[in-house]
């Protein structure tokens, strides 16, 4: 007889199991079916099946939707995050916290660098409002632009905290534009 469950499921067991419940279910499935890899939380529903959560949106109702879509993705980043991190932990072992940064570009400097080369690095214009000079003050996490050659400040903005340099900058391209509806930023995309 054969039995079929859904690796959703199984993983949930598997996260809710004591040591010996754990043991039994590798024995069967293989160890390696268990095994973590940050790398393939690609979506906020890949990151609720990783944590065994069901997936929820916020409604957009009332006066200020809006504000319900920028609550929507912060929820869905804090998920995210805390999936990635993988460990419950926000902070590495040193304590230190890796937060997705942005640079942000002037509209000359895009120029100078050519649609074919913003589109190669990664480059969006957003459409938003913010005063050139304190840039980094609008909420968002980004380099200084005031000094960009001197400094590099993470002023502001929300903590989407991470445990490593390497996962803050794949949240930070792997979930660019949930990183600006938090923010209610839309990026020009094309």
């Amino acid at each position: 007889m054969k039995i079929e469950v859904e690796k959703s499921a199984l993983l949930a067991a598997y996260k809710a199991g004591n040591a010996d419940q754990k043991e039994i279910l590798e024995h069967l499935h293989g160890k390696e079916l268990f095994a973590f890899d940050w790398r393939e939380v690609t979506s906020y529903e890949k990151a609720c099946e990783v944590l065994g959560i069901q997936a929820r949106d916020f409604k957009e109702i009332g006066d200020r939707p809006q504000y319900m879509k920028m609550a929507n993705a912060m929820q869905q980043l804090l998920v995210i995050c805390e999936a990635i991190n993988g460990n419950g932990s926000w902070y590495d072992k040193d304590g230190w916290g890796y937060y997705p940064v942005f640079v942000l570009y002037s509209k000359e400097e895009m120029q100078q660098l050519g649609k074919a080369e913003c589109k190669r690095k990664g480059i969006y214009q957003l459409l938003a409002a913010a005063n050139a000079v304190h840039a980094e003050y609008a909420g968002v996490r980004c380099a200084s632009t005031h000094i960009r050659g001197a400094h590099t400040h993470a002023y502001y903005g929300f903590p989407l905290c991470l445990n490593s340099d390497e996962k803050a900058q794949f949240v930070g391209k792997q979930f660019f534009e949930l990183c600006c509806a938090c923010y209610g930023i839309t990026p020009k995309m094309d």
